[in-house]
């Protein structure tokens, strides 16, 4: 049973960017919240939990190569999605009154489609936006609540069994030694884990956007397309003289094209905001794509460990299975994705074309 608020009996205009603006609106950086001190102050905060979270994941990263790969790359994969969530968040903060703009621009526009057809458009792209980003929302909360939910369920059982309390945060982080220790540690887990919500908030407001504007300007463009259509029919009784007819005609259709350049001007303006978060997108998906990568090539480190060990001081059947275990962790494990699979020669192909780009806007700039 849906939600009322999925369904398409809800009111459509509480449908529009329903969700990015719960998501933004509780982080202080929706482009229509009021401005005030408490709620600068609030964004502001935020941002420092994110700025210093993505810091504190990098440097545990790095630091951790040389001694704990796996370890590394526990941190250094979520950085990535932290690192993203950053930039996000500044281009909504930098871009609000553009985004503010075009937010209001579409809306009045959509507004104005009022005929059943155009109703069922809206009542279909709308609802479509906000189950794509509300289940964007339960897949980000489920993710970032189980980092939490593991350590706490790990260190349960470690005191279950008579050990002691490891004072780490849920997500891996380099911190100064005496916020790791009582009374202040239940603060800095708390605020750890809120890094993880704010990132999670970036994510589905900036991607809500870029959905939730897609949706409604389709919207706008299937509206022009049977106004056109409606308009250039011809029925098949004339009841008026030719060319006020052809003049009438003139006269809508001008108001077409200006209706058609205007959805041409915003899909512009639209692309102008989303450049930075676009790009982004591509360099960190490569970060990603690599740490995993690295992540199943381990199971190469796993054969030659298993060679290395007395595997031939125990029986003829362990033996066998030790053999057999070696045999199939030297295959890569490979995640397919419809269309894309990720490997290191994926990665290579994606860092040459994103450095590419790179250098291309160097050149031009």
């Amino acid at each position: 049973m849906w939600p009322r608020f999925l369904t398409r009996s809800f009111p459509m205009n509480r449908h529009y960017f329903l969700v990015p603006k719960f998501v933004l609106t509780l982080i202080g950086i929706y482009p229509e919240q009021e401005r005030s001190w408490p709620v600068r102050a609030w964004s502001f905060f935020n941002f420092f939990i994110l700025a210093y979270g993505c810091y504190a994941e990098a440097a545990y990263g790095i630091l951790q190569i040389p001694n704990n790969i796996v370890l590394a790359m526990d941190a250094l994969c979520p950085v990535a999605s932290s690192i993203l969530s950053l930039l996000k968040m500044s281009a909504i903060w930098y871009y609000r009154d553009e985004l503010k703009f075009l937010i209001q621009r579409v809306r009045t526009l959509t507004e104005q489609q009022q005929s059943d057809r155009k109703l069922e458009y809206k009542r279909r792209c709308y609802t479509l936006a906000t189950r794509l980003t509300f289940f964007l929302l339960c897949c980000g909360f489920c993710t970032s609540t189980s980092y939490s939910v593991r350590h706490l369920v790990d260190n349960m059982l470690r005191r279950a069994h008579g050990l002691d309390w490891i004072y780490e945060t849920p997500f891996k982080m380099i911190f100064p030694e005496p916020l790791l220790r009582l009374p202040l540690y239940p603060l800095i887990y708390a605020l750890v884990h809120w890094h993880g919500y704010i990132t999670v908030a970036c994510f589905v407001g900036a991607d809500g956007f870029f959905l939730g504007f897609c949706l409604y300007l389709s919207v706008l463009l299937n509206s022009l397309r049977d106004d056109v259509v409606d308009l250039l029919a011809v029925k098949s009784i004339q009841t008026e003289s030719t060319a006020w007819k052809d003049e009438r005609i003139v006269r809508k259709l001008e108001r077409l094209v200006d209706r058609h350049n205007e959805i041409a001007v915003l899909t512009e303006r639209l692309s102008g905001v989303m450049v930075e978060i676009t790009l982004g997108h591509f360099v960190t998906s490569s970060l990603i794509i690599g740490s995993s990568v690295v992540d199943m090539l381990l199971c190469l480190d796993l054969a030659r460990s298993t060679f290395a060990s007395q595997w031939y001081c125990h029986s003829v059947r362990v033996q066998k299975m030790t053999l057999l275990m070696l045999a199939r962790s030297q295959r890569v494990l490979i995640v397919k994705v419809p269309f894309f699979s990720p490997s290191l020669e994926t990665l290579t192909s994606i860092l040459r074309f994103t450095g590419s780009l790179i250098a291309l806007a160097t050149s031009v700039i």
